[in-house]
């Protein structure tokens, strides 16, 4: 009855959930109903499923809007269902063009006309091009669209629908008139958007966000009559209006639509084999000869397990997917495009292993085919293969070459309203300002996917909120309303779809503009259909492991084969061990890095185990974990059999394997039969648990076991098995962090330039490995106007910053240096930097970033002074032209000024770089420090214990305030001292005592005690906070015994010299001053060349010589 129905699919026009809406159908005695979205097919498998569910008859149609056929310059809407599965193909094939630009018009029509009985076509409504010709009494124009329409689809199959809300008697009538004289039957033609009439407001709202425009709160009482009626309620009120006979033409037609689709049907593409070879014998040559090369071919294991798996695929019909996945991954061997080492369950397949799809040896890891492919449970094998993210458009062009531009397509994803976003975007269209909208998210629980109805029930604040008046009550149900419903539509990630035939065939997609065919599906739509679907994920880690390895190769020659290092190598452990993980994929976290110091992994086994046990579920057992390897629990098992499968894990199930492998030993389940167990076991699918617990405890009565032991061994893996992660993923993933930590400590050079590259476009974790690689590395250069590439790069054995880091820099301004110091040297200073500069570049907007960011330090001008010096310059430059002789005549004279202090230096190097190389804040409380005894470092923490007091100075780097149950104000405090980042905790009474001194990017000296957080991790409880005065320090003569001054070359650095002698005769002192040049020697100044110490004469020094060049001792 049900057929003017539009879903939420219509984005942003209606509020009809697909599942919600067959759940009310189903409640108001419909047994047929559709769906005709506009323009779209997104929802149409989804109904078509959710039907079948509630026993209800699913119609499938699409609501078409384009132009009209008469009125060409207007948009109108008619309605087309499918009578047949053919009807459903050529309704996919219309929605795909209907989504293009321009929208080919004639070509739909053309589709239309070629229907041959299988579309019926019915009028949209009042704002129908038909409708609107009878509302305007226009009759000719009638005449012309119903002829057009016959025409076209045959007279048998044209409807005028008739809507019943809002009833008009005078059009109604005109209706009538003109379908008795055309002899056009009538359907029923309600407009669903909406499953209850409460709803009718929050339609508008949904409206109004897709419109970005705003709504009157006024509205909100508002009732529609769009919405799901009862049936018997809809037919009556067309039995009232007259229009019974309607009823009984709209059924006639529903038995005339009839679409079966095709589910869970398989549709792999077929592998074209050389040589007329069978898939199946191809893929068994392929394997053999790559058992030969790894020597493998005369052990028995590798053999017969080869036997097996070949066996398998080919019962079940996948020779032809082994051989795409393989084509796929043998062109990104070829091109030099690194693939991981597997994901998922497919690295337990040792024909995977031989093909080269995966890189562990799944004998060797004791990794299980039958967790991957079961031939028990046919399921389609699942290979998802990870690519560099810069090289994954290269391998899909090379997928879509290969397969043709028609057979391949992207799936589609829909982004929803969450809860913060359908609080937000409601509040936005009903004209709340900003402080509200926060106010109001702020009440949410910062959860991951938390739903509105849960934020009710956990937050008090939000509660209060939405009971404080009838109006926020129907704010937030408008929320509730929209939550959930698709918002827009993306590109899923990873997701491709590979066809022998056109995929729109089987599946709806739309074009787009020089890209690949996207699905109009989502992924379990599409899998639902039997596609073959592939994951191609871009990882940026891979990028990294790539671009450490391509930076070996050109700066040490070395080509080193990273999948044959020693997976043992004690220093890579080492680091490990020390958490020092930064840059290591999926160990990089605060929370890892606190398990592996607890755990002290000692082998890769280790590193795998805390790979699986630091997921949500396992979590649980890592305590017990780490006691049992030190030897603080005991480890026990309840049968001698388990210990073989458990041992490596120290008694204790991690991998869902080992829930295969114990019933498989214990109560001799094949592998099949075992993953069949694990998987209804985590699905906590009781019928089946129930059956195979009798199955498990006959069976291991037949191995010799009581049944009492069977039952605890039973419900242990029972217990376990809903948290066992797949260890064939924890092991390639963990050889991925392990490639990239063994690079770390055996070539960190390479490894932080590449890190530091791929870390740019994050800042707060880009300055985390700045710091670090200083640390390692003890200097990183800063950019140099006459050594910086693009990218950080190396120069000398060093790390050198490239340009891209400086904030602002054009890529063809770059490009322009580049290519100017190569075909005409490097610059000489400043000035002849800005006279080789083309003229839209003569500007301060451009050059002063490079100036902060220390690119001219190499000329012997402090930083202070090229920025007071740069207008004049430019001017000379501009003024001169290219004229020689008069720019001789006009050079500017450079004036020197003094530096900037150092807190200005970092703060603008930092604007410009995200980052300080110059120094570090606390750089002008080093006499300060050096002479405190009771300051300890950041880094001192880690080596005290709780409740232990500590004295620290830092930087305030991020203040972030909350408030407690009590409503008091207490803060969380990030700080750093050079070396080491650290979390403070500040309690309401030392918050409501220091809150005029927290502040961030300001020193501080911390009085606490250290402490645990829940994660284990240590920080500091702060107790006392001062600020420490600089201009206190600053004349403050503290006893240093020497000053060293790094020069280039004692003769080129002999102005400075000079000044410095004269500074030290006016700032007498015990300490000697040692100049230190390239060469690494050294001259000591005689008296009376000797320097007291402060702040002032340190700061002069360092504007003689550079900031990082001068140190007081």
């Amino acid at each position: 009855m049900l057929l003017n129905v539009k879903t939420a699919y219509s984005l942003l026009n209606s509020t009809a959930n697909i599942r919600k809406y067959l759940q009310k159908a189903k409640q108001n005695g419909y047994n047929a109903i559709g769906i005709a979205d506009e323009n779209v097919m997104h929802g149409a498998v989804e109904f078509y499923q959710e039907c079948l569910k509630y026993n209800i008859k699913p119609l499938i149609g699409l609501t078409i809007e384009m132009e009209g056929l008469v009125r060409q310059d207007k948009q109108f809407p008619f309605i087309v269902y499918a009578k047949s599965y053919e009807g459903y193909g050529l309704l996919m094939k219309i929605s795909r063009r209907l989504n293009q630009q321009p929208v080919p018009v004639k070509e739909i029509w053309q589709l239309l006309k070629e229907q041959e009985n299988h579309l019926v076509l019915i009028s949209a409504g009042r704002s129908g091009e038909l409708e609107q010709a009878l509302i305007h009494d226009d009759l000719v124009w009638a005449n012309q669209i119903l002829d057009y329409w016959r025409d076209a689809l045959g007279e048998q199959n044209i409807y005028m629908g008739v809507p019943i809300y809002p009833y008009n008697p005078l059009e109604i009538d005109n209706i009538l008139t003109f379908c008795r004289q055309a002899n056009l039957p009538l359907v029923i033609n309600q407009l669903v958007d909406t499953i209850q009439q409460e709803d009718a407001f929050s339609l508008k709202v949904l409206q109004a966000i897709g419109a970005n425009e705003q709504l009157d709160i006024s509205l909100r009482n508002i009732r529609g009559g769009h919405y799901i009626y009862h049936e018997s309620e809809l037919k009556n009120l067309y039995t009232e209006a007259g229009l019974e006979f309607v009823i009984s033409e709209t059924e006639q037609l529903i038995e005339q639509l009839n679409v079966n689709i095709p589910l869970e049907q398989q549709w792999l593409p077929k592998y074209l084999a050389p040589h007329n070879l069978s898939s199946d014998n191809y893929l068994k040559q392929l394997t053999l000869d790559s058992l030969k090369a790894h020597g493998y071919q005369n052990e028995t294991v590798y053999l017969d397990r080869l036997k097996h798996e070949l066996q398998v695929i080919q019962q079940m019909g996948f020779s032809d997917y082994f051989l795409i996945v393989w084509d796929i991954l043998s062109y990104c061997h070829e091109n030099k495009i690194r693939v991981g080492p597997g994901r998922g369950s497919a690295a337990g397949s040792l024909v995977s292993y031989l093909l080269q799809i995966t890189l562990v040896d799944p004998i060797e890891y004791d990794l299980l085919f039958e967790r991957f492919l079961n031939p028990e449970r046919y399921n389609m094998p699942d290979i998802d293969i990870d690519i560099p993210d810069n090289k994954r458009d290269i391998v899909l062009q090379y997928i879509e070459k290969k397969y043709g531009h028609e057979q391949v397509a992207q799936i589609c994803t829909f982004g929803t309203f969450g809860a913060k976003q359908s609080i937000r975007d409601t509040l936005r269209v009903l004209g709340s300002d900003s402080k509200e909208l926060k106010h109001w998210s702020n009440a949410i629980p910062k959860e991951l996917d938390i739903t509105l109805e849960s934020a009710y029930t956990k937050s008090a604040t939000l509660r209060d909120i939405v009971e404080s008046s009838e109006v926020n009550r129907q704010k937030f149900q408008v929320a509730l309303t929209i939550e959930g419903l698709p918002r827009h539509v993306s590109t899923h990630a990873a997701a491709v779809v590979i066809s022998d035939f056109p995929i729109e065939e089987q599946v709806p997609v739309l074009d787009r503009p020089q890209q690949m065919l996207i699905t109009q599906f989502a992924m379990a739509d599409v899998e639902r259909m039997g596609l073959l679907k592939m994951d191609f994920l871009g990882l940026r880690n891979l990028k990294l492991l790539d671009d450490i390895l391509t930076n070996l190769a050109k700066s040490e020659k070395v080509i080193l084969e990273i999948n044959n290092i020693n997976m043992n190598d004690d220093q890579t452990l080492e680091i490990f061990r020390k958490a020092d993980t930064n840059g290591v994929f999926q160990f990089e976290s605060d929370g890892i890095r606190h398990v592996l110091r607890k755990l002290q992994p000692a082998s890769f086994e280790d590193i795998v185990a805390v790979n699986a046990l630091f997921r949500p579920g396992p979590m649980k057992q890592i305590d017990s974990f780490i006691r049992r390897k030190h030897g603080e629990e005991k480890i026990e098992y309840l049968h001698p059999l388990l210990e073989d499968i458990l041992a490596n894990t120290y008694g204790i199930i991690v991998y869902q394997e080992q829930v295969m492998q114990i019933c498989q030993k214990m109560a001799g389940f094949s592998l099949g039969q075992a993953d069949i167990l694990r998987r209804a076991m985590g699905k906590k699918q009781a019928d089946i648990m129930e059956k195979e617990r009798e199955h498990f405890i006959e069976g291991a009565k037949q191995n010799g076991i009581d049944s009492s032991t069977a039952e605890k061994v039973y419900q242990y893996i029972y217990e376990f098995a809903n948290y066992g992660f797949n260890r064939a993923h924890a092991v390639v993933y963990s050889t991925l962090a392990y490639q990239l930590a063994y690079l770390k400590v055996h070539y960190p050079l390479e490894f932080y330039q590449a890190l530091l590259n791929n870390g740019r476009s994050n800042t707060t974790t880009s300055n985390q490995y700045i710091q670090e690689a200083k640390k390692r590395l003890k200097k990183i250069k800063s950019v140099d106007i006459n050594t910086s590439l693009s990218d950080f790069s190396i120069h000398n054995s060093q790390i050198q910053v490239g340009f891209e880091a400086v904030k602002g820099m054009r890529k063809d301004l770059i490009q322009h240096i580049i290519d100017d110091r190569n075909l005409l040297g490097n610059y000489t200073d400043l000035l002849n930097f800005l006279r080789r500069l083309p003229n839209n570049y003569l500007k301060s907007e451009f050059v002063q970033p490079l100036i902060d960011s220390g690119a001219f330090d190499g000329f012997g001008y402090n930083r202070a002074t090229l920025t007071h010096n740069l207008p004049k310059m430019i001017q000379s430059v501009e003024f001169s032209g290219q004229n020689i002789n008069l720019f001789a005549e006009i050079e500017p004279k450079v004036t020197w000024i003094e530096e900037w202090s150092t807190s200005e230096l970092l703060e603008k190097e930092q604007n410009v770089l995200g980052f300080n190389l110059a120094g570090h804040p606390l750089d002008d409380y080093q006499g300060y420090i050096e002479h405190n005894t009771n300051l300890n470092t950041l880094s001192a923490v880690f080596e005290m214990k709780p409740k232990q007091r500590i004295q620290v100075l830092v930087l305030v780097k991020e203040v972030r305030v909350i408030r407690t149950k009590n409503n008091d104000l207490m803060a969380f405090l990030k700080v750093n001292d050079v070396e080491t980042d650290l979390e403070l905790i500040v309690f309401p009474q030392q918050y409501q005592q220091y809150m005029g001194l927290i502040k961030e990017n300001e020193v501080r000296m911390i009085d606490g005690q250290i402490s645990l957080n829940k994660r284990g991790d240590k920080q500091i409880i702060v107790n006392h906070i001062k600020a420490i005065d600089l201009k206190q320090l600053e004349d403050r003569a503290i006893e240093v015994t020497k000053c060293y001054v790094k020069v280039s070359d004692f003769q080129e650095a002999n102005s400075q010299i000079q000044k410095l002698k004269e500074l030290a005769l006016e700032n007498p002192g015990p300490a000697n001053i040692i100049l230190v040049n390239d060469a690494r020697q050294t001259w000591q100044f005689n008296s009376p060349y000797q320097i007291s110490y402060s702040q002032r004469v340190q700061k002069e020094v360092k504007s003689l010589f550079g900031h990082n060049n001068v140190v007081f001792k």
